[in-house]
């Protein structure tokens, strides 16, 4: 069994729609780490807009940066699975009570650094809904045990 430990994070989401407006959410959210095979493991609650979410994210450090893998599992209202792999598209969806929507990440980067005390993720992505992009995004989390 994994040692579980307790972790304060701070989420900050940069989304650039394609007409250049810039939308930036800050929360500051506490969870859960823990490391297993499969990676580093970061589980927390998310509550926007009144909906709540159980987020499971997995970080894969690389021997170098182009390496570094992410997987984000979303669970509530809307649910997904998305992928970010470094000069990748990967196709998804946004599982909804009206149906799926096929969405895909088109990952320019992701970093990972982590030492005795936490450790940052940072995420460099486009989204696609129809084959169009639908937004630039940039997610930063940091946690602190």
């Amino acid at each position: 069994m994994t040692e579980e430990k307790k972790v304060r994070m701070r989420v900050v989401s940069r989304l650039t729609e394609p007409d250049g407006d810039v939308h930036e959410i800050k929360n500051a959210r506490s969870g859960m780490l823990r490391e297993t095979a499969d990676g580093i493991v970061l589980e927390y609650d998310d509550v926007q807009d009144e909906e709540k979410a159980h987020i499971i994210l997995t970080m894969k450090p690389g021997r170098t940066q182009r390496e570094n893998r992410a997987r984000m599992q979303r669970r509530g209202m809307v649910s997904s699975m998305l992928t970010f792999l470094p000069g990748q598209k990967v196709s998804s969806s946004y599982v909804t009570i009206y149906g799926d929507i096929p969405v895909a990440v088109d990952t320019r980067s992701v970093g990972i650094e982590q030492d005795e005390r936490g450790g940052e993720l940072r995420l460099d992505y486009d989204v696609y809904m129809g084959g169009e992009r639908t937004s630039s995004a940039v997610m930063e989390i940091t946690w602190r045990l």
